[in-house]
């Protein structure tokens, strides 16, 4: 894997050492895509983690702990996304509760999936549990590259916004933070409530608290920089290969009031046999409602429905290389504000 231009992770072919068995092209759910046969109509549930701690330290209710804990305790491994040293956010695995930390809330960033489908493999082989958590182009490779169901395998994906661009990332980071260390990077910090994408961060030994860094956030919001493909993305669809999917429950408001107090509240679609019977070994861990899929969907489009392509994608990769990524994509931002205000005011005259 090399990233491309662009900073996003590419698959590249080693020419010297290929063979042409195709075994790649065989294996890549987009060129060779699989659907598992499944009697199990996918179910909705809005669900809330019971230990207020976990779920505040969460982006959203708290489920992925409440699978990962379980995982732990069956003796199995945890599969998921962490920042590392630079804070580049990769792909990696826990065999203990301590571990589970480094794996909750949300990174928007591409991560490097790294040696994990081998390494998932291997423990799924040796008859452990496993839990694995990654969009759902990172699920569709993982049952790609496993070619055979498991069933002490928790396949867990996202309703996903589309993937943004490492090589942003880096840029955001060394742009904003001219001295000291970081300690810690929240992209949905829930001191103002669970609703919104709030990224903020905070240094080591620093005196003041958590600071914004929001800009990267309404770049990745306004699509400025996510991978080509997520602008068509083949993964949109309610039931996956997966045997869970994670989401916001955003909505929630609307069609289960009881379940909503502004501290983040999951939805879960349930796609698989396995994915209810782990589901329900956890139950006394969470409050569980059952809700109607329909509803769910309607405040959820990204399950079903890709991002709107921006024709100011093309013009931020081009003046990043000129100028800062913030001074970009707030100017950005500023000129759609304009072009509204003006539409307006055009509507208005008519």
């Amino acid at each position: 894997m090399r990233e491309d231009r662009e900073g996003f992770l590419q698959p590249h072919i080693d020419t010297d050492t290929c063979i042409k068995c195709h075994k790649c092209e065989k294996t890549c759910p987009i060129i060779s895509p699989i659907t598992i046969p499944t009697d199990f109509e996918t179910q909705a549930f809005a669900a809330i983690n019971k230990d207020e701690a976990v779920r505040m330290r969460s982006s959203s209710g708290g489920m992925f702990h409440a699978l990962a804990k379980w995982t732990i305790e069956q003796g199995g491994a945890v599969f998921g996304a962490r920042f590392n040293e630079n804070w580049e956010v990769v792909h990696d695995y826990t065999e203990t509760l301590e571990g589970i930390e480094p794996f909750m809330r949300s990174k928007y960033v591409q991560s490097r999936i790294g040696d994990t489908f081998k390494q998932a493999k291997q423990f799924l082989d040796a008859g452990r549990q496993v839990l694995f958590v990654g969009t759902p182009c990172q699920i569709g490779g993982l049952k790609s590259y496993l070619k055979k169901e498991y069933d002490n395998l928790l396949a867990v994906d996202l309703i996903c916004h589309g993937v943004p661009s490492p090589k942003v990332w880096r840029a955001s980071l060394s742009e904003t933070i001219k001295e000291g260390k970081l300690s810690d990077i929240i992209f949905r910090d829930k001191q103002e409530g669970w609703r919104g994408v709030r990224l903020r961060y905070t240094l080591i030994n620093s005196s003041s608290s958590a600071k914004d860094l929001q800009y990267y956030a309404n770049g990745f919001l306004d699509n400025y920089f996510l991978q080509k493909c997520c602008y068509n993305c083949k993964f949109k669809t309610v039931h996956r290969n997966a045997d869970i999917t994670l989401a916001d429950a955003w909505g929630i408001e609307n069609y289960a009031p009881n379940m909503d107090d502004n501290k983040g509240t999951s939805l879960l679609l349930v796609h698989t046999a396995i994915g209810y019977t782990i589901l329900s070994a956890i139950v006394q861990q969470i409050n569980l409602l059952d809700i109607n899929i329909t509803d769910a969907l309607k405040t959820n489009k990204r399950a079903t429905t890709s991002v709107s392509y921006t024709k100011h994608r093309t013009v931020f990769y081009l003046l990043i290389n000129i100028f800062p990524v913030s001074i970009v994509i707030n100017g950005l931002l500023k000129i759609e504000k304009y072009k509204k205000k003006i539409l307006k005011r055009l509507i208005k005259q008519k």
